[in-house]
C-alpha cells in the first residue's frame, strides 16, 4: 500500500511540475508586452534601423548570410508589434479627443485637449516609424526570397556533360580512366583534413561500436524476455527496438562519428556529408529491418508490415546500398574540373540502378500499404523517377539529384514520421484498454480508479497534440526537403512562436499547444486528487457515504473547470471576449436555457443532500433499476434488462422517487399461503414462523422488525395465511422468496400439512366421476378407469 502511495504522489508532483512548467513560462505574447513595457518604443526604433541598414548591406555583399534573415526577421517581429500597439494607443487618444467635443474659447479644457493632440501626434510620428521599419523588413525578406529562388532555379538547371558525351569521351580516350582513378585515389589520400579530430572521431566510432556489440551479445539470447513487457505496451516500439539491438554497432559507430565532425569538424565540408549519409543510412536501414525483414528472422518479432516477404525486403536493401554509394560518389571530393568521364559514368550507372530499384520497390509496396494504391502513389514515384533518369541523362545532374533526394527523403521521412505517430498511439491504446496481465497500464488504471471500459480521462487532448505536433514536423521536413528556402522555414517557425494575424485575431499555434497540453494533464490531476480523496483523505473524516461522494464528485468538477480555464488562458484566449459571450449566453438561458438550468441545480442539490446515491435501488415513475451514474445534468438508471435509462435531475428532484437502500438495505417480504379447511392452524403457524427464522437472510428479533405470520381471512375453498418477514439486503429480495417458498413446500411435505388444488381442478374431477358412474358399457367404464388412473 505504501508503495502505490509513492508512486501516486511522485505523478501527481510530475504533473504538477508540468503544469507548473507551461503556467510560468511567459508566452509570446506576454513576452512581447513585457518588453514594451520595459523598453519604450521610440528608444528601440533607432536600434533596429540600424539593424536593418547592416541587413541591408550584408545582402549587398553576400546573399547567403544567415545573419541576414535572422536579424531582419527580429526586425520584422519587433515592427509589427510596435504597430499594433502604436495603432491601440491612437484609437485610445482619438477616443479621448471625442469625449471633449468641439474646442470653444475660454474653454476649462483647452490644455488637456492640447496634452493628447501632442501625445496624437507622437504617437502618429511612432506608427510612421514603425511602419517605415517594417515595409524595408518585409522589402529585404522579399528580395532575399527572390534571390534565393533564383540561385536555386540556377542551380537545378545548370547543365553539364551528358551521358553521351561522357561515353564518347571514355571511347576515345581508354587510357583516361585509369588515370583519373590513380588521380582520385591519390586526392583521398592527401585530403586538408585535421588529422587530430579525425583520429579522434575514429577512436569514439570504434569504442561505440565495441559497445554496441557487446549490447548486442549480451541480450541477443533473451531478447524476447526482456521485451515482452514492451510488446504489450507497443508491439511497433517493440519491434524497432529489436532492430535497433541489432543494428546497434552500426548506428552507435556513425553516429558518434558525425556527432564528433560536428563538434569537432576536420575542416571540411565534404567529410561531415558522408558521415551524415551514413548515419542517415544506418537509421535507414534500422527502420527498414523492423518493417519488412521476415517473421522467421526475429524471434518472434512480426515485422511492420506483414507478410511482405524476401523480394520487397530484397529490393529496399538494394535500394539503400545504391543510394548509398550515389551520396558518395556525388560529394564534392569526387568533382574535379573538368568533370572526369569515370565519375560522370560511375554517377550514370548508380543513378540508373536507384532509379529502377525505387521504381520496383514502390512497384511491391502498392500491394501491401493500400494507400499507395488509392492515391496513385506509384504512379506519381515512377514518373518522377523517370524524370530523374532522363535529366541525368541529359546532363541535368542537379537537378536529377534533387529529384533523388527528394524521393529518398520523402520514405524516409513518412517512415519515421509513421512510427512517431504509430507508437505513442499505440501505448495511448494500451493505458486506454489495459491488460489482463499485470502491467503498468493496469496498475496506472488502479491509481486512477477507472472501470475496465473506461478511457483515461485528459488522453484525448494528449493524442490530438501528439499528432499536431509530429504531422506538422513532417509536413515541414517535406517542405524543406522540396525547396523550401531556409527564410521561409525561419519565417514560418517565427509565426509558430510569435502567432498569425487574422484580423483582429492572432492564431498561436505554439499557445495553442500549450494550453491542450495544461488541459490534458490538468485533468489526469484532478482524477488522482479524486482517487486521493475517495481512498485516503475522506477516510479519514466523519462525513457520511453520500457527503464523501457528493465532495468527490464536486471536486472533479472545480478541477475540470480549472484545467479548463487554465489551458485558455495558455492557449492565449481573452477572457473579455468570453465574457461577452457569457452574457450573451446569459440572454439565451432566460429563454430557452431553462430546463438545462434546472437540470443543472437539481443536479447540484442530488449531489449535496443525496436522496438517492450510485448504487441504489430506486423506483420512479416509468422506469426501475440501479442508479449507474450522477451527473450535473441528468441520472443514469440502469434496469434489471441491463437497458441504461437517462434521467433528467429535474424529474428526480420534483417527482416522487421511492429508493429501496435510502438509510439501510432492508427489505420486506410478504408470501401468500393457501391452507386446506380442517388443517391445525396452531401448527401451520409454527411452521411457518420456524421455515422464516432458520433461514439466514431473514431478521428474526431486530426491534419492530420481527417475523409475523397472519391468518388473513376464509377463503371458499382455504384459509389464506400470509407470513411477513424482514430481509437483511433487499437486493436479494427474489432468492431469499424462492428459497421461502422452496422451505415452506418442503416443511408442509414433512409434518402432513395439505394445500388445497384450485377449484376449477376439483369440479372438473367431480364432473369425470359422474360421466364414469353411467358408463352403462364395459368398454366406457374401462376408458373411465385407464383415464381415472
Amino acid at each position: 500500500m505504501s508503495d502505490s502511495l509513492t508512486v501516486e504522489r511522485k505523478l501527481m508532483l510530475i504533473l504538477l511540475w508540468v503544469i507548473g512548467w507551461f503556467l510560468f513560462i511567459p508566452t509570446p505574447a506576454l513576452a512581447a508586452d513585457n518588453t514594451e513595457t520595459q523598453s519604450p518604443v521610440a528608444l528601440d526604433w533607432k536600434d533596429y534601423i540600424g539593424q536593418i541598414e547592416q541587413a541591408e548591406t550584408r545582402f549587398k555583399n553576400n546573399q547567403s548570410d544567415k545573419d541576414t534573415v535572422k536579424d531582419t526577421l527580429a526586425t520584422t517581429t519587433y515592427a509589427k508589434t510596435c504597430i499594433s500597439e502604436n495603432e491601440d494607443k491612437l484609437q485610445k487618444v482619438n477616443d479621448a479627443l471625442e469625449t471633449f467635443g468641439e474646442a470653444a474659447t475660454n474653454d476649462a479644457m483647452a490644455v488637456p485637449r492640447r496634452e493628447l493632440s501632442q501625445q496624437k501626434e507622437g504617437v502618429e510620428k511612432a506608427l510612421a516609424e514603425c511602419r517605415l521599419l517594417n515595409l524595408r523588413g518585409n522589402d529585404l525578406l522579399a528580395q532575399m526570397q527572390q534571390a534565393e529562388q533564383t540561385a536555386l532555379k540556377e542551380r537545378l538547371f545548370a547543365k553539364g556533360p551528358s551521358s553521351v558525351e561522357y561515353s564518347l569521351g571514355a571511347v576515345s580516350q581508354p587510357l583516361t580512366l585509369q588515370q583519373e582513378a590513380i588521380s582520385i585515389i591519390q586526392a583521398l589520400s592527401k585530403l586538408p583534413l585535421n588529422q587530430g579530430n579525425l583520429y579522434n572521431a575514429l577512436i569514439y566510432g570504434v569504442l561505440g561500436m565495441l559497445v554496441g556489440l557487446f549490447w548486442n551479445l549480451h541480450v541477443r539470447n533473451d531478447t524476447k524476455a526482456r521485451l515482452s513487457t514492451l510488446e504489450k505496451t507497443s508491439p511497433a516500439l517493440a519491434t524497432v527496438w529489436n532492430s535497433v539491438i541489432r543494428v546497434s554497432p552500426g548506428l552507435l559507430l556513425f553516429g558518434l562519428i558525425y556527432l564528433s565532425f560536428r563538434f569537432a569538424p576536420v575542416d571540411m565540408d565534404a567529410a561531415n556529408e558522408i558521415a551524415l549519409t551514413l548515419l542517415v543510412f544506418t537509421i535507414s536501414y534500422t527502420i527498414l529491418r523492423a518493417m519488412l525483414k521476415p517473421q522467421s528472422h526475429r524471434k518472434g518479432f512480426s515485422p511492420l508490415i506483414a507478410n511482405a516477404g524476401r523480394k520487397l525486403f530484397y529490393w529496399w536493401r538494394f535500394l539503400l546500398l545504391t543510394t548509398l554509394l550515389g551520396a558518395l560518389f556525388q560529394s564534392a571530393i569526387f568533382d574535379t574540373e573538368p568533370p572526369g568521364n569515370l565519375v560522370g559514368l560511375i554517377r550514370m550507372g548508380l543513378g540508373v540502378l536507384i532509379g529502377f530499384s525505387l521504381m520496383r520497390v514502390v512497384w511491391l509496396l502498392r500491394k501491401h500499404l493500400p494507400i499507395v494504391k488509392q492515391l496513385h502513389l506509384h504512379f506519381l514515384s515512377i514518373c518522377v523517377t523517370l524524370t530523374a533518369i532522363v535529366a541525368l541523362a541529359m546532363g541535368y545532374t542537379n537537378f536529377s539529384v534533387f529529384l533523388f533526394k527528394g524521393l529518398f527523403g520523402t520514405f524516409f521521412i513518412l517512415l519515421l514520421g509513421g512510427l512517431l505517430i504509430l507508437i505513442p498511439v499505440e501505448i495511448f491504446d494500451s493505458m486506454d484498454e489495459g491488460s489482463n496481465d499485470p502491467s503498468w497500464q493496469q496498475r496506472l488504471r488502479k491509481r486512477m480508479d477507472l472501470e475496465q471500459d473506461q478511457i483515461v480521462p485528459g488522453l484525448i487532448w494528449l493524442r490530438l497534440v501528439h499528432v499536431l505536433v509530429v504531422g506538422g514536423i513532417i509536413i515541414i521536413a517535406l517542405l524543406r526537403l522540396w525547396g523550401m528556402s531556409e527564410q521561409s522555414l525561419d519565417l514560418v517557425v517565427a509565426n509558430i512562436i510569435s502567432g498569425y494575424k487574422i484580423g483582429e485575431f492572432t492564431l498561436e499555434p505554439l499557445s495553442i499547444l500549450s494550453g491542450l497540453l495544461i488541459l490534458s494533464f490538468g485533468i489526469l490531476l484532478t482524477q488522482f486528487i479524486k482517487r486521493s480523496l475517495s481512498r485516503n483523505w475522506l477516510n479519514r473524516t466523519n462525513l457520511s457515504r453520500g457527503a464523501k461522494e457528493a465532495t468527490v464528485t464536486i471536486t472533479g468538477y472545480v478541477g475540470m473547470t480549472l484545467a479548463f480555464f487554465i489551458g485558455l488562458s495558455a492557449a492565449g484566449i481573452n477572457f473579455a471576449n468570453l465574457a461577452i459571450i457569457a452574457g450573451a449566453l446569459s440572454l439565451g438561458i432566460g429563454f430557452g436555457l431553462q430546463n438545462i438550468v434546472n437540470n443543472f441545480i437539481s443536479g447540484l442539490i442530488l449531489l449535496f443532500e443525496r436522496p438517492i446515491r450510485r448504487g441504489d435501488w430506486v423506483r420512479t415513475a416509468t422506469s426501475e433499476g440501479y442508479v449507474k451514474d450522477i451527473s450535473i445534468r441528468s441520472t443514469t438508471i440502469q434496469t434489471f434488462d441491463r437497458a441504461d435509462i437517462i434521467v433528467p435531475n429535474s424529474e428526480l428532484i420534483s417527482n416522487q422517487v421511492t429508493n429501496m437502500m435510502l438509510d439501510n438495505q432492508f427489505g420486506r417480504i410478504i408470501i401468500p399461503v393457501r391452507v386446506a379447511y380442517g388443517v391445525d392452524t396452531e401448527k401451520v403457524m409454527d411452521t411457518l414462523r420456524s421455515v422464516a427464522e432458520i433461514h439466514p437472510g431473514v431478521l428474526r428479533e431486530e426491534g419492530k422488525l420481527q417475523i409475523q405470520v397472519i391468518l388473513r381471512n376464509f377463503g371458499e375453498t382455504a384459509l389464506n395465511f400470509e407470513l411477513r418477514v424482514h430481509i437483511r439486503d433487499v437486493e436479494n429480495v427474489l432468492l431469499i422468496t424462492s428459497e421461502l417458498n422452496l422451505a415452506i413446500d418442503k416443511a408442509f411435505r414433512k409434518v402432513g400439512i395439505k394445500m388445497p388444488l384450485p377449484s376449477q381442478v376439483v369440479l372438473l374431477e367431480k364432473q369425470a366421476s359422474r360421466s364414469c358412474r353411467k358408463a352403462d358399457s364395459a368398454v366406457n367404464q374401462l376408458k373411465c378407469g385407464v383415464s381415472q388412473k
